[in-house]
């Protein structure tokens, strides 16, 4: 999706506070997200599905979809971080920060499953768990619907939750629930850092730092200095060119590529973009994914 995209590929090469609480949040996001995935993982052949939009009656948005040999399970992921409270149906941080209760969201999420299961003649219950991953959250009231809660020290509970035994028939039962995919992120979000703003350099592809990249001149090979992660030159300027134009939002030049790249082989650049982007342009050549 364009927004995730943007914003991984922002992450590191921007300095303006504007836009920076939205990054961190999205990045917060995904840590989250990446421990109940490995966690997902450790159950063979679970058939299960990662940030699933949804529309039928009403858009929605999924952390998790699980299809299990009795359920759909409907995974709401939050990786809050601190102290939080229940006051007045919303949970607020030690900063008297406010946010609705998950449970609002579950609950339409839980509807329009109904609709969807009803839609396509599914016969599975539908249930949903509310996750806390990050292990500095402490909840300090009762917690409501504690059999829907698990706690960051509840994890290993979470693949005791599944029956997983009819794995065809779960798998064939989840593709038909995608078939009511939709994306609604094909567009950039509304906070854009301007393109001279942002930051140009190498990224590593395994640690994500900028500006550790070590290549010798005419080697093929190099290294991350902050890792030791060893790359190719052209899988290295493949995943920073892509970035390029995610950020950039339009085609750009060999030139362009190339101080993106600080300054990389211009030969390889060029050979990368012919390859693996689309040529546009009359008389200079412009690349777009």
């Amino acid at each position: 999706m364009i927004r995730n995209a943007y914003y991984m590929a922002l992450e590191g090469r921007i300095d303006k506070d504007y836009v920076r609480k939205d990054l961190l949040n999205f990045l917060k996001g995904i840590e989250g997200e990446s421990k109940i995935e490995s966690i997902l993982n450790q159950v063979k052949n679970l058939c299960y599905d990662y940030n699933l939009e949804l529309d039928l009656q009403n858009r929605i948005q999924i952390d998790f979809l699980v299809v299990d040999d009795k359920n759909i399970i409907n995974l709401e992921v939050k990786n809050y971080s601190g102290d939080y409270f229940i006051h007045n149906s919303q949970m607020r941080n030690e900063y008297g920060n406010a946010f609705n209760l998950p449970f609002h969201q579950i609950n339409r999420t839980e509807y329009e499953l109904e609709h969807i299961k009803s839609h396509l003649q599914i016969d599975r219950d539908i249930k949903s768990y509310l996750i806390f991953t990050n292990p500095t959250f402490t909840l300090h009231t009762n917690i409501p619907h504690r059999e829907k809660v698990l706690l960051p020290t509840e994890l290993h509970k979470l693949p005791k939750k599944f029956q997983n035994y009819k794995i065809e028939e779960n798998r064939k039962l989840l593709n038909k629930i995608k078939t009511m995919k939709k994306d609604f992120s094909q567009v950039y979000p509304n906070t854009l850092v301007p393109f001279n703003d942002i930051k140009p350099g190498l990224r590593c592809q395994h640690c994500r730092k900028i500006g550790h990249i070590f290549l010798e001149n005419r080697k093929r090979h190099g290294y991350c200095m902050h890792c030791t992660y060893q790359t190719t030159r052209q899988e290295l300027y493949l995943h920073n060119l892509r970035e390029l134009y995610v950020l950039k939002r339009k085609p750009f030049t060999i030139n362009d590529a190339q101080r993106w790249c600080d300054n990389g082989n211009k030969d390889t650049i060029r050979l990368i973009c012919r390859k693996h982007f689309k040529n546009e342009g009359k008389h200079s050549s412009f690349y777009s994914l």
